[in-house]
């Protein structure tokens, strides 16, 4: 049967939030339950998030499928470096359209990111402010120190979360990104990651502060290199909260024992966790009987790895729906799709792996609630 927009829109915003109003404590633990998402990962007290997606997301169905079943909402694109269209001129109508929503809604906002290397993390002009510099390193750190103050400032108290410097390592290895404009211009590495902490601490002193990376989930190489450099901003006394374990899974399936020892050996130093970007391309398990059941399973296996260790906050997917996954619009990956690797299709109909994963918080409930209250 086939419904319409407007009417899947009515029946995502109302009977779930009804059916779980009575305020119990244990009111999402029961199998049988229809709590959303989002009231299953408050209730666990570990937020479950997506990504806003392009200018006026926020008063379309994407807005009340976020609000609905979401709790935090991360900033795609529109915090990034590469709004400014010259040093100091920035454009925040899109990010005031996010953290705006965010607070109307009651969700946590996440801010990405302050420093990022490639693709869109950096404005085009940066390069030739550089070389047109004096002390490339010294013009590096005013402009850095400019953008932290204008960005990270303008929502001070506002946005809970920032991945302050992303994929500060190379994609494969555990080095630092030869590719990096910042790698290229500091003399020291080190000085460039302390640099940016410090900065974005100074203009917020209330905001998680997180370093953001890829594979170390699948990658042994990358793990070991990002467990290090953290240890070493930890020895050198930088102000880190937190580390996010990106969830790009498109070119290997992860293995949920392996993600969760390496989220507790970040949290055994004290660090907060969170899973960030988080998408299962399908073509992963397209020679499975149900792929969309086997997708879900990875999904449920993810949310798993992060309930188990007591220090992971967060879960957030990468983009709200299979129609907007960035994957399909990919030069490297797009050939490959579609990739359907979201919470909920292109008509906004929640997959399998939605329920894997809010299955998942409900069986951690369960088991919360049945160590407090033994039979």
């Amino acid at each position: 049967m086939s419904i319409s927009t407007p009417l899947r829109v009515a029946l995502l915003s109302l009977p779930w939030v009804l059916s779980c109003a009575d305020g119990s404590v244990t009111r999402c633990t029961d199998s049988n339950s229809t709590c959303t998402l989002r009231e299953a990962s408050e209730e666990a007290g570990v937020f479950m998030g997506t990504t806003s997606e392009g200018a006026g997301w926020a008063s379309t169905e994407i807005g009340t499928l976020v609000e609905t079943h979401f709790s935090s909402v991360t900033t795609q694109n529109e915090l990034k470096w590469s709004i400014a269209s010259a040093p100091g001129v920035y454009d925040f109508e899109r990010a005031d359209e996010t953290i705006d929503f965010a607070e109307q809604h009651g969700l946590r906002a996440r801010g990405h990111t302050l420093f990022w290397h490639r693709l869109s993390g950096i404005p085009s002009w940066l390069g030739d402010e550089l070389a047109a510099a004096a002390d490339p390193e010294a013009r590096l750190r005013e402009l850095m120190q400019a953008h932290v103050r204008a960005v990270v400032g303008r929502y001070a108290g506002r946005i809970d979360t920032w991945d302050v410097v992303n994929e500060p390592l190379d994609v494969f290895s555990g080095n630092p990104a030869p590719d990096s404009i910042f790698f290229q211009t500091f003399e020291r590495y080190e000085d460039f990651l302390d640099l940016s902490f410090q900065l974005a601490r100074q203009e917020d002193p209330t905001a998680k502060l997180f370093l953001n990376e890829i594979f170390p989930s699948i990658n042994e190489a990358k793990f070991e290199g990002l467990l290090a450099l953290v240890r070493g901003m930890l020895e050198r006394g930088t102000p880190i909260d937190g580390v996010g374990f990106q969830g790009h899974f498109v070119v290997q399936l992860p293995d949920a024992e392996i993600l969760r020892q390496r989220l507790q050996a970040f949290a055994d130093l004290g660090l907060l966790v969170e899973i960030t970007e988080l998408d299962v391309s399908i073509n992963l398990v397209n020679d499975q009987p149900d792929p969309l059941a086997a997708q879900a399973e990875i999904y449920r296996g993810v949310a798993a790895a992060c309930l188990a260790v007591t220090a992971c906050r967060g879960i957030t997917t990468w983009n709200v729906h299979d129609g907007l996954t960035w994957l399909d619009r990919d030069p490297l990956f797009a050939p490959l799709g579609p990739h359907r690797p979201t919470l909920f299709d292109e008509s906004l109909n929640p997959k399998p792996a939605y329920e894997s994963v809010r299955e998942a918080f409900v069986a951690a409930l369960a088991r919360k609630a049945a160590q407090t209250f033994p039979r």
